[in-house]
């Protein structure tokens, strides 16, 4: 008699070791099916089985996982890939807009015998190799801000500095250029000093970039406003501006107005050297105005 039971319990033991390995396998063909699927981009469904292995649905999970990582960075790809095409696209433009112009005004030189409309000629052309300089100096520069770790390790840990004395020195060096242009800057700044962390000449540029901008691009007034706690902003009325369009501002290569001289990497840099020193740099559109806000890493906080 005991052996019969022990047949018969031995028998169910084997069925129900035979079904697990059944759906075990079953499990495991479904996740090798799905794992081609997702590979090859056939499908961005996740990876379910109807297995109950606690093992086979932890792989299932580890796998959706990294799936869905692989499929964001081939969408960055993808995307970076449309940039970069296009910034290339931009830069030719921008460099070969002077260098077209470089060569005709040497080619019309060559023919030109009154001294007095070569040397305009000549102005023209330096003017035009000052704009070519500048523009093969920003894509210089932002190339270097861009890989942040080496600019670190190159360039030092940020340092404390008065980011009042910076700001009013950068308002001074455009102030008759705004001037010329009937802007009279409106500025707010606290009384003593407004310490923050950061590389004294990256706030330098940082500030030069933003206020040359609002120089291109301003039309009657910049308000200029620092707080306690580090932070400035730079507003000004900008009828023509949306949100979409300031939202862009600080992407690469992005500028306000089509075919202009600019390359469009000013306001990129400035936000890179941001975060580059623990800050951040913002662009918005409220009301009519354009506010553009630095939030530098203040040593109150």
């Amino acid at each position: 008699m005991f052996w019969i039971i022990a047949s018969a319990v031995l028998a169910v033991i084997v069925i129900i070791l035979a079904v697990k390995i059944f759906l075990l396998r079953k499990g495991y063909d479904e996740l090798t099916s799905d794992i081609k699927d997702q590979a090859k981009g056939d499908t961005s469904i996740p990876v379910v089985l109807t297995t109950t292995d606690k093992h086979a649905r932890r792989a299932a999970v580890i796998l959706n996982d990294e799936f869905r990582t692989l499929r964001e960075e081939k969408v960055r790809y993808e995307n970076g890939n449309k940039r970069i095409s296009s910034a290339i696209a931009g830069i030719s433009h921008d460099l070969r807009t002077p260098l077209t112009a470089i060569n005709s005004y040497l080619d019309i030189m060559d023919e030109e015998q009154d001294e007095k409309v070569r040397k305009e000629y000549l102005s023209r052309i330096k003017n035009r190799t000052r704009q070519l300089s500048s523009l093969t100096q920003e894509l210089f520069d932002y190339s270097l801000v861009c890989d942040k770790e080496e600019y670190i390790i190159t360039n030092g840990e940020p340092e404390d500095i008065d980011l009042k004395k910076i700001l009013e020195e950068s308002v001074l060096s455009f102030y008759e250029i705004l001037k010329s242009k009937g802007i009279e800057p409106g500025i707010e700044i606290p009384d003593g000093e407004v310490m923050v962390r950061c590389h004294e000449k990256h706030a330098v540029r940082i500030f030069e970039n933003v206020i040359s901008n609002a120089v291109k691009y301003a039309k009657d007034d910049l308000h200029i406003k620092l707080e306690k706690d580090g932070t400035a902003t730079f507003s000004n009325t900008a009828p023509e501006m949306t949100a979409v369009r300031a939202g862009k501002l600080f992407d690469r290569y992005y500028t306000v107005e089509e075919g202009s001289s600019s390359t469009g990497l000013g306001l990129s840099i400035a936000r890179e050297l941001m975060a580059i020193n623990g800050g951040e740099a913002l662009a918005e559109y409220k009301n009519g105005e354009l506010i553009i806000t630095l939030r530098f890493n203040s040593l109150d906080s």
